[in-house]
This record gives C-alpha cells, sequence and structure tokens, in this order.
C-alpha cells in the first residue's frame, strides 16, 4: 500500500529497442518519486540482454516476449501488474517537472479518478508536449483563439500560424461538423480559459479540466487509469475490434481501434492538468523527418 494513498500505483513502461531513449527517461525519475509506487515495471518487447541489464542497472522489474505492437504491450503490461492503478508509460517519455510537484500531481489525479468524475488522466505535460504533437495546428483548421494561454509554448506545437481566418474555418465547421466538435477539446492545449469557450464538453475541475470523450481523441501516451478498467473495458474492446489501418509496425495500436464511434459516443470523461511528461527520443522514431533519422544518414 502507499504512503500517501489508499489505493495501490504502479508505474509501467512499454519499451522496443531505443535503449538510450529509455535510459534517458529513467535517469530523469527520481527515487523519491518512484517511491511513490507500489510496483515498477518494464514490458520489453523482443527482450534482449541489453533490456535486461538496463532493467537490472536502474533496480526495475521486468518481463517481456516477442514483439506484437503498442497495443499487445500495454496490454500485457497491465496483465503483469497488481496495483489498483497503472501509470502507463513509453520509454520515451521523460519527466519534466520537479519530483515533488510529479508526486502531488500523481496523488490528486488518483484522487480524481476515485471520485468517479473521470474515467482516465492524460498525463503528458499540457504546454511542455514534446515531439510529434499536432493536436493544436488542427484545432486551428477550424477554430481562432479567443484568449491565447501565458503558458502556450509556440514552438512545442511548430509554431503553427494563429492568424484569424474567420470565415475558412466557418466554412470548414459546416462541412465537417463532426471534426469539428472532436476537435474542440485541442483547445486545452491553447485557450486560456477553455472551458468557458466549450462549456458543454469541458469542465474545470480545480486545477484539472474534465474533457468528454466525443470533443478530444484517446491516446495512449502517458496514461494514468485504472487496472481493471484498462484491461476490461478498453484493451477488452481493441481485442475485440481490430483496427482495418495498423501502425507503422503493421500492429494493433489502442489508439487506431479506440478512436470512433464506440470512444465518441461513450461519454467518457479525460482528466488533464498540468501534467508532468514528456516525449523525447534519442536513438530511432518511427517518423521518416525525425532527428534521429537525420543523424543516422550523417553518421
Amino acid at each position: 500500500m502507499s504512503a500517501k494513498s489508499k489505493k495501490t500505483i504502479g508505474i509501467g513502461i512499454l519499451s522496443w529497442k531505443a535503449h538510450e531513449t529509455l535510459k534517458k527517461s529513467l535517469d530523469s525519475y527520481p527515487e523519491d518519486l518512484l517511491s511513490m509506487f507500489d510496483e515498477r515495471l518494464i514490458y520489453f518487447s523482443d527482450l534482449s540482454e541489453d533490456d535486461k541489464k538496463i532493467a537490472k542497472d536502474y533496480d526495475w522489474d521486468y518481463v517481456g516476449g516477442p514483439n506484437q505492437g503498442i497495443a499487445s504491450g500495454m496490454k500485457k503490461l497491465a496483465q503483469n501488474m497488481t496495483t489498483d492503478y497503472v501509470l502507463l508509460l513509453q520509454n520515451d517519455n521523460p519527466l519534466c517537472e520537479n519530483s515533488d510537484f510529479a508526486m502531488r500531481y500523481i496523488q490528486d489525479t488518483v484522487a480524481l479518478l476515485e471520485s468517479g468524475k473521470a474515467d482516465m488522466a492524460r498525463m503528458r505535460h499540457r504546454w511542455q508536449v514534446g515531439e510529434g504533437f499536432a493536436d493544436v495546428a488542427k484545432y486551428l483548421k477550424y477554430y481562432d483563439v479567443q484568449n491565447i494561454s501565458s503558458n502556450y509554448i509556440p514552438t512545442e506545437h511548430g509554431s503553427p500560424s494563429i492568424k484569424p481566418s474567420p470565415v475558412k474555418k466557418y466554412v470548414r465547421r459546416m462541412l465537417k461538423p463532426h471534426n469539428a466538435k472532436r476537435f474542440q477539446g485541442r483547445s486545452i492545449f491553447i485557450e486560456e480559459k477553455p472551458e468557458e469557450i466549450y462549456p458543454d464538453v469541458i469542465k474545470r475541475e480545480g486545477n484539472f479540466l474534465i474533457i468528454d470523450s466525443n470533443a478530444l481523441d484517446f491516446t495512449d501516451q502517458c496514461l494514468l487509469i485504472n487496472r481493471r478498467k484498462w484491461l476490461d473495458v478498453f484493451m477488452a474492446y481493441v481485442d475485440a475490434h481490430p483496427a482495418s489501418t495498423r501502425s507503422a509496425n503493421n500492429f494493433q495500436a489502442p489508439e487506431l481501434c479506440i478512436n470512433g464511434p464506440w470512444w465518441r459516443k461513450g461519454g467518457f470523461k479525460i482528466l488533464q492538468g498540468q501534467g508532468v511528461f514528456t516525449h523525447a527520443r534519442y536513438d530511432g522514431s518511427f517518423r521518416h523527418n525525425h532527428h534521429t533519422k537525420k543523424l543516422q544518414k550523417t553518421a
């Protein structure tokens, strides 16, 4: 049992190769933060001797098996844990806040999940989002910014244009109303008070926002959730509804399976506060234009 929580909490990492990236992430987790977790486990896809050595060097438990993609890995990660709640990370999710803040933040997050006000929590930082994040750019295709947040960091999003174009965006909203609705939740990454702009789909709960699933896509990056709910509801749905489109390595990914009518009509509540993790890779990426690809070409 955690000293500061009535519910047990585990931290799990899904990892496939990318050893330098994994070590950078593990280096970012201070021991006082890790001490709040009842379990710490790495699931290695294509488990190797190098994987085992890293886990032992950092004093993490580990399991592994053949690489069968993100969906299979996230399911097996949770299956090999026993805690009430699981913080599901990937090997490229380093901590980007200090440990005191992160510990309080995780405790507050679990308390809100326990209250039933939300079904899951996004733990990726709301402002220091890291690599491969396109939510703001997509939001700006449909909506003008009403009051840009002082916390917004343009370079974290590739500095997308925020020039107003009300007519063009109005036409786009009329032609693609489903996209317009599901992109409203992305306002949380640029607007100062998104809950006042879209009160029907975004509510404030103290320092957190709660967003309806019909206005914000599911993401499997940095997820804190009740372990049984993850396995019995979400992974059960993924297993029963494989996506026709697959991830870059031709395996199933939770995002591809879940983001559809079931998610948008399911009334799920997503918790997003400031967040404590970001996204950064140092060796290898599925993105063809990633900086590690350029390094490999010049090496």
